[in-house]
């Protein structure tokens, strides 16, 4: 269970040097937790679950925030645990009323409100989770189950046919879809989505029954029998380290989780369980500099820019010389909007660190904000030379090039990376977009730049590539064919919903329409030409950091 340590105690001094008093969340919806009658257990297992409570009780006095939040939801873990869900019930709705924007805990109590067979509550509960959070799909799928049961089947299709167009790779997601469609008799659609998830799955035998009933209902008896002789007692398996283990913080430190775990956890989108396992980490060795870093980014990522200062303050106080420590302190001071000390963390840490790729591009990004383009490319440059694979650097270099009127030596510049990277799709694509553009590109070269983009496009034919192709037929003079290709990109983008993206694609379709080239290979409103400042959201990536990732439109 938890304990205030000394992180904690830090926040706590911080929020009291800020006037916020600790009993701040008074005036909010909590409600007193019960304490359910453990006389029918064992009498130690009463005893813990009393001293777990008396610990529990003392820190929510205390704390405020994230980690009162947090400390709720303890408490409901350890009552849904034992079986006392009435109780648990109330803690996980203190959690959500604490930190109403952590999807987590709206999940958890939606969890529990179906044990207790409150389906609207759960209802309201998983849609309010799948709003803050709709990278964790354990969520989807407990949504639809309360659709499938209020009646809302076309709803809950909906959900599951978003689902998988996102998730190719889910077989829980096509097993539910096919399940489904046979409850609606869309037998044809049944028959698709269950063959798919057993492809995904081969040991979910137990869907070949559901697979026999569609073909039945199609009146494809043979087939419906060679299905039936499969059944097994295979499932397709829904991983959910949420609900399994109740308390991810102390299931990740049972399983000794390291704060390379937690990288990989915000790598891979998982930033809650990136935080549990960080958590686990500091509960052991508070003044972990690698886990105060990475925690810091992760807070000032999702806005909780005091929390993030405080792992930053404790990390530099352990070690003031540390170039990532010091990159770090210029992100948290960016999230929170301090531009100019952003700016003069990332020049100290590479005074301190010149082979650090974050210091290089973070820097860069914020010449780039000052229109002081020539420092931004020798940042870029520098970047490159410590990743020189690295196509996200080229793109940067390129945009600063470009910003300064010398388009020719992006064209250089992406030439030369070419010359020993011929296959790598991403940098042909900024390839095409710069010999598209730049006028002192000859015809010879847009014409490669042509057959590159078709080329590109057939192999994935993605956003990106459309409307690099489309830039491409452009300086060819094909804006009809420019104007085609544009609409896809554009559709794509809005199919993801990237709003942005969209709105910079239209403005370049404006140029086709009146027959015009672009003179830049991305939209001047582009990240890469105006690199926006770091701002909080709830991110699905990793913290800033330089990457490999491809240039989008």
């Amino acid at each position: 269970m938890p304990r205030i340590s000394s992180l904690l105690a830090a926040i706590l001094i911080a929020i009291a040097a800020a006037g916020i008093a600790p009993s701040a969340h008074a005036d909010s919806l909590i409600r007193p937790v019960p304490v359910p009658d453990t006389s029918k257990l064992a009498p130690d297992v009463a005893k813990q679950i009393a001293d777990d409570r008396a610990v529990i009780d003392k820190a929510t006095a205390v704390l405020v925030g994230p980690p009162l939040a947090q400390t709720y939801a303890d408490l409901g873990a350890l009552y849904a645990r034992n079986g006392f869900d009435e109780a648990a019930a109330v803690a996980f709705y203190d959690a959500t009323q604490v930190n109403p924007n952590d999807g987590r805990w709206h999940y958890l109590s939606g969890v529990i409100a179906r044990k207790l067979k409150r389906n609207n509550d759960a209802r309201a509960y998983f849609q309010a989770a799948y709003e803050r959070d709709t990278v964790y799909l354990p969520i989807r799928y407990r949504l639809v189950d309360t659709l499938v049961d209020s009646g809302d089947a076309a709803a809950a299709r909906k959900l599951l046919e978003d689902t998988v167009r996102e998730y190719t790779d889910q077989p829980v997601a096509f097993a539910m879809l096919g399940q489904l469609a046979l409850k609606q008799k869309r037998y044809a659609d049944a028959i698709d989505a269950l063959n798919r998830a057993i492809k995904l799955d081969p040991k979910a035998t137990g869907l070949y029954a559901y697979l026999a009933d569609a073909y039945a209902g199609q009146g494809n008896t043979k087939a419906a029998d060679e299905a039936r002789a499969k059944v097994g007692p295979g499932t397709a398996e829904l991983d959910d380290p949420l609900v399994a283990g109740m308390l991810p913080t102390q299931a990740r430190a049972a399983a000794g989780g390291t704060v390379a775990d937690a990288q990989a956890f915000a790598r891979q989108g998982n930033i809650q369980a990136a935080r549990d396992t960080l958590g686990a980490v500091l509960s052991k060795t508070p003044d972990d500099v690698e886990a105060l870093t990475l925690g810091a980014r992760i807070e000032a990522a999702l806005g909780n820019h005091m929390i993030a200062q405080i792992y930053i303050d404790q990390a530099l106080k352990a070690k003031p010389g540390d170039a990532a420590v010091r990159t770090t302190s210029g992100v948290v001071a960016e999230y929170a909007g301090d531009d100019g000390k952003a700016y003069d963390e990332y020049r100290q840490a590479q005074k301190l660190d010149r082979k650090l790729p974050d210091s290089w591009l973070l820097l860069g990004n914020a010449e780039m904000r000052r229109a002081r383009y020539a420092q931004a490319a020798e940042q870029y440059r520098d970047l490159i030379a410590l990743q020189p694979d690295s196509a996200n650097a080229y793109a940067h270099l390129v945009a600063s090039l470009v910003a300064q009127g010398k388009c020719d030596g992006a064209l250089q510049a992406i030439n030369s990376v070419l010359e020993r990277r011929k296959n790598d799709g991403d940098l042909l694509q900024i390839f095409v977009r710069v010999a598209s553009t730049c006028s002192a590109a000859d015809a010879k070269t847009r014409d490669v730049a042509l057959e590159y983009g078709q080329a590109l496009y057939k192999d994935r034919a993605d956003a990106g590539t459309s409307a690099a192709l489309a830039l491409a037929l452009a300086a060819h003079g094909k804006f009809k064919e420019a104007q085609e290709y544009q609409a896809q990109a554009i559709f794509e983008a809005t199919r993801s919903r990237n709003t942005d993206a969209a709105a910079m694609l239209k403005t370049t379709m404006q140029q086709f329409v009146k027959q015009q080239v672009p003179d830049r290979p991305w939209p001047a409103e582009h990240a890469y030409f105006k690199a926006p400042m770091l701002s909080a959201s709830r991110p699905a990536a990793a913290p800033a950091a330089a990457s490999a990732a491809p240039p989008k439109q």
